[in-house]
């Protein structure tokens, strides 16, 4: 491995770290739903890429790229901020907590 070169990281290790990618997720998803008329952000996906590749994740279409950032975000938040999956029913994240209520 050269200097140069750092070993992959398969998750965010960091709150700083999240909100970082959190901020470039929010602005990357934005650009696509205004359908990259935002000013200023035209470069912003080739960032998403960079950063997802950082973790060992792949995407070959911008729309794809974001949905792996979304997906690593998820992944901290649910591990470090208790967030509930989506799958899971509101009822079932409740009951986890019906002690503390």
């Amino acid at each position: 491995m050269s200097k140069n070169s750092s070993p992959k990281k398969s998750s965010i290790t960091s709150s700083d770290e999240y909100y970082r990618l959190d901020e470039l997720y929010r602005n990357a998803y934005d650009r696509i739903q205004s359908g990259g008329t935002g000013a200023g952000w035209s470069g912003v996906h080739y960032d998403v890429f960079y950063e997802i590749s950082r973790y060992g994740r792949v995407a070959n279409v911008r729309e794809e790229a974001v949905r792996e950032l979304k997906k690593l975000l998820d992944e901290y938040a649910e591990a470090n901020f208790g967030q509930k999956k989506k799958t899971e029913s509101d009822e079932d994240f409740l009951s986890r907590y019906e002690d503390e209520l």
